[in-house]
């Protein structure tokens, strides 16, 4: 087992390049072969104090994973990395075009549950939701690899909305359809 390091980048912990865009074959690869290699059950018959490093380590590679396969998480970790502060408690959008985009969404949103078809509406919001979190996540890895981290946190802040609006959506899908 590789030794704990609680300081360690998770990029160079799960071996993947130090990038927005992560080829997620690669990084679910690496996952499972360090967990197998630090689960704490492999561990059972080991000194008490080996025991809690596999915790730990496993801890931190469940993090590590579940930070870098976000791409909202992955995002903050980035400009954290960088040293950019991404509390956007009190963030307000100055852009124009996101926030008719959003009042749009929103509209779509408390429109399913009278459409005519609920499914199909609902099938079409996730869609324009998908583009609008894609847009995001474009103009997000675009600048933070020109480094305009300025630009990154106001992407960041866009997909942080957005992940909360997709949230929304499916509670909504849940009551519309039932589960």
């Amino acid at each position: 087992m590789s030794e704990f390091n609680p300081r360690e980048n998770y990029f160079a912990l799960l071996a993947v390049p130090q990038s927005y865009e992560v080829n997620q074959a690669d990084l679910s690869r690496r996952y499972r072969e360090l967990q197998r290699e630090a689960h704490p059950d492999r561990f059972a018959g080991a000194s008490e104090r080996e025991r809690l490093r596999a915790v730990q380590y496993s801890s931190q590679i469940n993090e590590a994973y579940e930070t870098l396969v976000s791409p909202t998480r992955r995002a903050a970790y980035l400009l954290k990395l960088a040293g950019v502060d991404s509390d956007m408690s009190s963030t307000t959008f100055r852009d124009p075009e996101f926030l008719m985009q959003q009042i749009q969404l929103r509209e779509e949103l408390s429109e399913l549950q009278s459409a005519s078809d609920p499914e199909a509406a609902l099938d079409a919001f996730y869609r324009d939701l998908d583009a609008a979190a894609d847009q995001q996540k474009s103009i997000f890895s675009a600048s933070y690899l020109e480094q305009q981290f300025d630009e990154s946190l106001a992407s960041y802040a866009k997909l942080q909305f957005l992940e909360k609006l997709r949230s929304e959506a499916e509670l909504k899908e849940s009551e519309l359809l039932d589960y």
